[in-house]
């Protein structure tokens, strides 16, 4: 329930939240991960089920980040960053910033964050 279609793949938004990893992990608790995003029209979509919950489009967790190896974006699924939609000045490496999230500042788009912080998330599965 509440799973929207999109490409093959079904995205979930997820209203509590939470740090980074606890994100992932509910994700993971549900058979998904938090959400990769590989073109314009995917990321549209993941846009489009943010604002269905949150007309206002709060800051929400990807499955983005670079803790392993700073500068070295990986997805928590295991796929390749074939795809961005960092915001202007983005990402700034500022201290344990090292994960990721969308929908900030007056532009919407991507920025890196602490991993501690909580934010609602977007898990997605096959």
């Amino acid at each position: 329930h509440g799973w929207f279609r999109f490409g093959g793949r079904s995205y979930k938004y997820i209203g509590i939240k939470m740090d980074w990893a606890s994100a992932e992990q509910h994700c993971l608790n549900l058979g998904a991960n938090l959400v990769s995003i590989h073109s314009e029209a995917e990321y549209q979509h993941v846009k489009s089920v943010i604002r269905a919950h949150d007309p206002s489009e709060s800051a929400t967790w990807i499955g983005l980040s670079c803790c392993v190896k700073i500068r070295n974006w990986l997805w928590s699924d295991g796929t390749k960053l074939t795809y961005t939609k960092w915001n202007p000045h983005e990402p700034n490496y500022l201290p344990r910033e090292c994960c990721a999230h969308m929908t900030w500042s007056p532009w919407k788009n991507w920025n890196d964050i602490p991993c501690d912080y909580h934010y609602a998330f977007v898990c997605a599965k096959k």
